[in-house]
């Protein structure tokens, strides 16, 4: 597959772009719904926003976790839950072995730091950083959607990060979870 990490900061603001001119703001009854929009590893389903790693810093968020998409983004897990819903929204990313990793400095990330996802329908959500662990790469309860307890019900949305552990290597894995605090933008009625 070839390595498309460094439009990753282009492809996020392109979806962005096309998301707000294709729905603008308050326009109509249905005021959710933007353009599908592409980039290196298929259709952007969200776009996230660290700050913590950058100002300016944005990844497209593509559907599924194969080599496709995590050469091109950030991937969601698919079976996991979306953006702001109940349960576990949780997406991984490479931090090394690319030529631009999206996680590479997620070491800056810390508890409190915010986190945004904005969808096509322009909803912003905004996640603090509850926690951050290091676990074993066979450790997949973390995606659970209760992150770390696979038999519980969920209660709340939370997001989770998944990347390796050591920044040039793989023999574990470091977790940031954070709990949804808020929404702006779009609308969800229909």
């Amino acid at each position: 597959m070839p390595d498309l990490t460094g439009k990753a900061q282009s492809d996020a603001s392109a979806a962005l772009d096309t998301w707000s001119s294709s729905n603008p703001k308050g326009s109509g009854p249905h005021t959710v719904g933007g353009h599908t929009t592409t980039g290196g590893g298929g259709p952007v389903t969200e776009v996230l926003r660290i700050p913590a790693l950058g100002s300016g810093w944005a990844q497209p968020v593509y559907e599924g976790v194969s080599d496709r998409q995590l050469r091109a983004g950030v991937g969601h897990f698919p079976g996991t839950e979306r953006p702001g819903q109940v349960g576990n929204y949780a997406i991984a990313g490479h931090r090394s072995g690319v030529a631009s990793p999206a996680f590479r400095n997620v070491d800056r990330v810390k508890p409190g730091a915010s986190i945004s996802v904005t969808t096509a329908n322009r909803i912003t959500y905004k996640y603090k950083v509850a926690s951050i662990q290091t676990v074993a790469p066979t450790n997949v309860n973390v995606i659970a959607q209760v992150p770390g307890k696979p038999n519980a019900t969920p209660t709340k949305p939370v997001l989770t990060l998944v990347t390796c552990w050591p920044p040039n290597g793989s023999s574990k894995r470091i977790v940031v979870t954070a709990d949804l605090v808020g929404a702006s933008g779009g609308t969800t009625g229909h």
